[in-house]
């Protein structure tokens, strides 16, 4: 199978990018059109800073701050996350400083864990954290170790 960017006879304007899958008897298929830089959302954040944090919760604690408030006008976005439960079977919940939730509350088996990969795009990360909002973690029974990558976004 090849995919081919741009069709011979078609006008494609500057912004956008087309891509077509071969059927394989010599037609093709309109696969995909999108915003060049873009998959879905604006192609263009303002990223004032990349950064990772390293995941160390204790137990059965609220309000555990993952990355500070950036301040007026900006935004932490989550790209990437590595969490891993030590200690006992137990419970994380990600949320803002004002506990607006935004994730469900995610069990964890003793030396269990998950991953969110990082995202490619990052006009669309994985979480959104409300404008001059800490990312927080609540813990259930299980301390909690890890990383996440983020950037620090003007809105």
């Amino acid at each position: 199978m090849a995919d081919i960017v741009r069709a011979q006879r078609e006008q494609i304007p500057a912004t956008m990018q087309t891509r077509y899958r071969d059927m394989g008897d010599g037609t093709h298929a309109r696969v995909v059109a999108a915003e060049s830089g873009a998959v879905i959302g604006p192609g263009s954040p303002t990223v004032d800073s990349f950064g990772s944090a390293v995941i160390d919760l204790a137990a059965t604690t609220a309000n555990q701050v993952l990355v500070a408030a950036p301040g007026a006008g900006k935004q932490i976005w989550v790209y990437g996350i590595f969490m891993m439960a030590d200690t006992a079977p137990g419970t994380v919940t990600l949320q803002d400083d004002d506990d607006t939730a935004l994730t469900g509350t995610i069990a964890l088996s003793d030396e269990g864990g998950f991953v969110i990969n990082p995202s490619g795009n990052f006009a669309m990360p994985w979480l959104k954290v409300a404008t001059n909002k800490a990312l927080e973690a609540d813990t259930g029974a299980c301390t909690v170790e890890g990383i996440l990558t983020y950037a620090i976004v003007s809105v």
